[in-house]
């Protein structure tokens, strides 16, 4: 049985006042999907760091989101994939409610494996008109909004 090195990570599904959602394009040498895909800010939570400052810097970073409200944990979501000294990531997924912003990153995104950020509607969420992590964003934020936050962290499987 081989021990997977498996790195933990903070996203958060950032929402703003018209329920669009705030998301990064991710691609990397190496992916197995062509042109990569869409997913909520975040990233890995460095040693002695709670999930939620992590989420706090990378939100920071990663789209300008200074002092952002983190609300409760979502869901949390395990993926097998390589990466510089990881076999793969289990994030925890957080709710951000904000009112709508012109992201402006504060690091150089290609280092990060990031190759844009923008703003997506419920509607193109829907559609699937790029892919999507978790594949079934569209119905994960449907949950979201009509339930709110769960009393402890859903498990979803689906990949990317």
């Amino acid at each position: 049985m081989t021990d997977h090195r498996i790195r933990r990570g903070a996203r958060g599904l950032v929402i703003d006042e018209h329920d669009s959602v705030l998301l990064v394009h991710f691609d990397w040498d190496g992916l197995d999907i062509p042109g990569g895909f869409w997913a909520c800010p975040g990233g890995g939570i460095e040693e002695g760091e709670l999930p939620e400052d992590a989420l706090r810097r990378e939100l920071e970073e990663e789209v300008g989101l200074a002092e952002p409200a983190i609300g409760g944990a979502l869901w949390s979501l395990t993926r097998m994939f390589e990466m510089p000294g990881w076999d793969g990531q289990e994030d925890t997924w957080f709710l951000v409610r904000t009112s709508h912003f012109e992201p402006q990153p504060r690091v150089v995104l290609l280092e990060e494996n990031v190759h844009g950020v923008r703003w997506f509607t419920k509607e193109e969420l829907r559609q699937g008109i790029v892919p999507f992590s978790p594949r079934d964003l569209a119905k994960q934020l449907e949950v979201v909004l009509a339930n709110g936050v769960p009393p402890k962290p859903r498990v979803i499987e689906c990949l990317p």
